[in-house]
């Protein structure tokens, strides 16, 4: 079974996922100083957005299934190439790691959600950048 199915390139929607990427990004930011395991899942939701954004802008989304979240990484890695693949190892260790937070005991160190609203900082001006380029 295909883990995308098409639909039709809307620059609305783009553009509302990837404003909600952004947001997502300064919420995980300043919830630094309170809270690393929010932190870091919203930093961690924050990538997922911008993916979901560059996802629409190729006429693609996921399917909603088991492992979708997955899919979604390896989509974005299969469009962006491996010149980020440090960054897209780095997003699917947090997707692991969210997983075993949100679902069993998982401890977030304040040094691995700085480093994870660091990424989703630098994911997003990556992904924002392709964006502008597909939809020029």
């Amino acid at each position: 079974m295909t883990t995308t199915r098409p639909q039709a390139v809307n620059r609305r929607q783009i553009d509302q996922f990837f404003a909600s990427a952004r947001n997502k990004a300064v919420t995980a930011r300043k919830n630094l100083r309170i809270d690393a395991e929010a932190a870091y899942q919203i930093a961690y939701e924050a990538m997922l957005k911008a993916s979901l954004a560059l996802m629409l802008c190729h006429g693609s989304r996921p399917r909603v299934q088991l492992g979708h979240h997955r899919a979604i990484i390896e989509f974005v890695q299969q469009h962006l190439g491996p010149k980020h693949a440090p960054l897209f190892a780095l997003f699917d260790h947090m997707r692991r790691k969210r997983n075993n937070a949100f679902y069993d005991i998982a401890l977030i160190t304040d040094t691995e959600a700085k480093e994870a609203v660091a990424a989703a900082e630098e994911y997003l001006a990556i992904i924002s950048a392709e964006i502008a380029l597909l939809l020029k």
